[in-house]
């Protein structure tokens, strides 16, 4: 037991908290640290590649618990464009926005900052987790408190469990890690425009020794927060996800860091999600936001790490067809990072994604690519709890075609992915946009 355990210990008994003990290393602690370790495939995990972050409050006979904590990321960037700019701010729904003269913009924000409550209630085989965020959805970062995750999960005895809520449907690896172990400052580019974000359903999965499923009846795509008459809501959608483990440890898929000294580890896994709309909303003749009827999406990835070391690589297969008669969108996306440690704190890392458009969009091109380097620092080795990530992001293909607005029907509840400040890149006329990004990251 660590030295600040132990003064919660004795902080928690001089008070008298009616029994309630800050037991960081009890048994029931212990046993719910690793439940959280092997939860991460269908949520955003906050387990640190065997250490956990948060402090725990448990009662003596280990029914109840609440583990607290949360994330801050704090971000400088500067962004250099070449040619006439494009908008630099969000573009409405209807088209249009606001156009500027800048090549150039710099600046602080404060990208993510996280609070969660997760532990068990009743018994150790009912678990529970919330996370809220304070600042981004999409990209608008105004400080507003906005639930993410909000469920309810029973373990069976025979690997089977069941979860309930609000969550992420076990579609895309880089979106399904959670935002504390990414390697380099945000996801990709090619994440961000086909990531689903979340939903509210049911969720059941089963997990062996080398391969796990997880399956979910849910909303559809990108419909966290919502009413079931929302018209953004699919009539039904249903997600399957398989991975299977050639070697390692499951608790190594949670984050695309490896440390010195891991064992080998290599993962295969692929996914499909496939929704039906056309009647949900208040009246059959509700538009959804993307007017889509019907939806298909499929991915396949995989991981593979070693001592000090890792690569992963991703293809994305989205097929998205507008209610009436209207037009099919088929779009794909693929991507491939690595990264080594070049130190016992140090870790150097490359990326390169890419996205491929549907002729219907009218994007020019219709192919756009991009390449990230840089490097992190670990404040303490081994441990994600603080580091400081340095990366350049380069567009590679001339990017302001993406701020189309046809670019909405390539997913449901989708929105024009540029200017996109979650990746960093703002769009831009010519080839060669360079996006600077120093970050801080606080997991707590």
């Amino acid at each position: 037991m660590g030295h600040t355990s132990k003064m919660f210990v004795i902080a928690g008994a001089a008070l008298s908290l009616s029994g309630v003990a800050f037991a960081a290393e009890s048994d029931t602690s212990r046993a719910y640290a690793n439940e959280l370790k092997a939860d991460a495939a269908g949520r955003t995990s906050l387990a640190a590649g065997g250490k956990t972050s948060g402090l725990t409050i448990t009662d003596g006979s280990g029914n109840f618990s609440m583990r607290v904590g949360g994330l801050m990321l704090f971000r400088y960037s500067a962004n250099f464009r070449t040619g006439s700019t494009p908008n630099t701010t969000p573009v409405p729904a209807t088209g249009g926005g606001v156009t500027g003269k800048d090549k150039a913009t710099i600046g602080f924000s404060a990208r993510r900052t996280q609070l969660y409550f997760s532990g068990n209630a009743g018994s150790p085989e009912i678990t529970y987790y919330i996370q809220g965020n304070f600042n981004t959805a999409g990209n608008v970062t105004n400080g507003t408190f906005i639930l993410q995750d909000a469920f309810v999960k029973y373990t069976f005895d025979n690997n089977w469990d069941v979860r309930w809520g609000q969550f992420k449907l076990p579609i895309l690896t880089e979106d399904l890690i959670g935002d504390a172990y990414q390697q380099s400052a945000d996801r990709s580019t090619t994440a961000n425009i086909f990531r689903q974000n979340r939903s509210q359903g049911i969720q059941v999965g089963y997990s062996a020794d080398v391969f796990r499923v997880l399956a979910a009846f849910s909303d559809g795509w990108r419909t966290a927060n919502t009413d079931y008459n929302n018209a953004a809501e699919a009539d039904y959608a249903l997600t399957l996800r398989v991975d299977g483990k050639f070697a390692g440890d499951w608790n190594q898929w949670n984050q695309f860091s490896s440390w010195q000294n891991s064992q080998f580890a290599a993962f295969l896994g692929g996914a499909v999600h496939w929704q039906q709309g056309g009647s949900t909303g208040d009246g059959a003749d509700a538009v959804a936001n993307t007017n889509q009827a019907n939806f298909l999406l499929w991915t396949i990835d995989t991981q593979i790490k070693g001592n000090g070391w890792n690569v992963f690589g991703a293809i994305i297969g989205n097929h998205a067809k507008q209610r009436n008669g209207g037009a099919t969108f088929n779009s794909y996306g693929w991507q491939i990072q690595g990264g080594f440690f070049a130190t016992q704190q140090i870790e150097l890392f490359a990326r390169y994604d890419g996205f491929y458009g549907a002729r219907q969009q009218g994007l020019v091109p219709r192919t756009f690519h991009f390449l990230d380097f840089g490097l992190n620092y670990y404040l303490f080795p081994e441990s994600q709890t603080a580091k400081i990530t340095g990366d350049v992001l380069i567009g590679l293909t001339r990017s302001q075609g993406l701020q189309n607005t046809n670019f909405q029907n390539t997913v449901p509840g989708g929105t024009n992915p540029f200017p996109d400040t979650l990746s960093g890149a703002l769009g831009s006329p010519k080839s060669g946009e360079v996006n600077l990004r120093v970050q801080f990251q606080l997991l707590f």
